[in-house]
């Protein structure tokens, strides 16, 4: 997946529809203000964050424009509704899943996500659909990331990734058992389609 990236010293306006978020990644300071304003009156630019490292900013539910000022080195960031900079080896903190249900965009795009069930049984837990991975992140077809999941459960309580219900379907063992972890890749094939396989 492609970053967007301001080079060192430059300036980027990123305008995010209702909704979504920006993630940023930079080993330099970062500053960056949101353009604000009132009927007859110029914009102004209210600061909205200063940071170093990773910084995820929204989701703003009326959208917003952001005016994004590196410093001394290039900033990568990326737009969506779930977005997070690629190769940045920033993990977030984990998400859970502990019952059967859709995982959501979010979830995956953690990177992690741990479950501990306790139904005595086998859950189903679905893959987001196309459509709403595509609104997640800027993604070009090809593009991919990795996400695990990892079951803490003990007995009987296995996990099931199962088919999204349009637009992202599971290949390979799609089983995670007890006490193990299972590592899948995602990938945009078309506009609102995706598919994952188990890698691991």
């Amino acid at each position: 997946m492609s970053n967007s990236i301001i080079a060192l010293q430059g300036t980027a306006t990123v305008t995010l529809t209702a909704g979504q978020s920006i993630a940023l990644n930079s080993p330099t300071e970062t500053t960056v203000f949101e353009q604000v304003g009132f009927p007859n009156y110029p914009s102004q630019d209210d600061l909205e964050s200063t940071f170093t490292g990773y910084e995820v900013l929204g989701p703003y539910a009326s959208g917003a424009t952001l005016v994004v000022n590196a410093g001394a080195a290039e900033v990568a960031y990326q737009v969506g509704i779930a977005p997070v900079v690629f190769g940045s080896n920033y993990q977030a903190t984990p998400t859970t899943q502990n019952s059967a249900a859709t995982l959501t965009t979010a979830k995956v795009m953690s990177g992690l996500i741990t479950t501990t069930q306790t139904t005595g049984a086998t859950i189903a837990v679905l893959l987001p659909n196309g459509a709403d991975m595509e609104l997640a992140a800027q993604f070009d077809v090809g593009d991919y990331f990795d996400w695990v999941l990892v079951n803490l459960s003990t007995g009987s309580n296995t996990v099931t990734i199962t088919n999204a219900s349009s637009g992202n379907n599971i290949n390979g063992n799609a089983v995670v058992a007890v006490t193990s972890s299972a590592r899948f890749r995602t990938y945009k094939t078309a506009t609102n389609t995706f598919a994952t396989y188990r890698i691991a």
